[in-house]
Formats: structure tokens, sequence, C-alpha cells
């Protein structure tokens, strides 16, 4: 029950938040090609930001299994999943 009310909240809040951009955008405090604009730069920037981040991640990993080479039980399976990514 207590998960009902927060969402109604969150639906209240939304539904304010989107009739103060639509007056906003009525008023002229700002152009909608300047928002399309600064919108897309933003899409760009989380985009790069995944990416950048997705890839510092997966080296992480590699370098942890490349540790676990010389286990016995695991080293040759570890090997493997190095070799596939490195590859």
């Amino acid at each position: 029950m207590r998960a009902m009310k927060n969402d109604y909240k969150t639906d209240k809040y939304y539904e304010e938040l989107g009739k103060s951009l639509e007056n906003i955008l009525l008023l002229g405090y700002t152009k909608p090609s300047r928002m399309l604009f600064f919108t897309f730069l933003k899409g760009i920037v989380y985009g790069l930001g995944i990416f950048i981040g997705g890839t510092i991640i997966i080296a992480l990993l590699v370098w942890a299994l490349q540790q676990f080479n010389n286990v016995p039980l695991i080293g040759h399976l570890v090997q493997k999943i190095v070799n596939q990514v490195n590859h």
C-alpha cells in the first residue's frame, strides 16, 4: 500500500514538471531548437560515458581473470575466456 502512495506522488510530480516545461516553452524563455540541440548533446555525452565505462569494466574483468590463469582447476577455462575476449 505504501508503494502505491509513492507512485501517486511520482506521477503527480512528473505531471507538474511537464506543465512547467510547457509553460517555459510557451512563454518563450527557451527556443525549442536550442532545447533539442542540448538534448542531443546530452545523449551523445551519455552514450560516450557508457561506452568508456563499459570498456574500463571489461578491461578490469579481463585483468582479474588473468590473475586466475595458474589456478589448477579453472586456469584452462579462464585462459579460453581471455583468449576469446582478446580476439
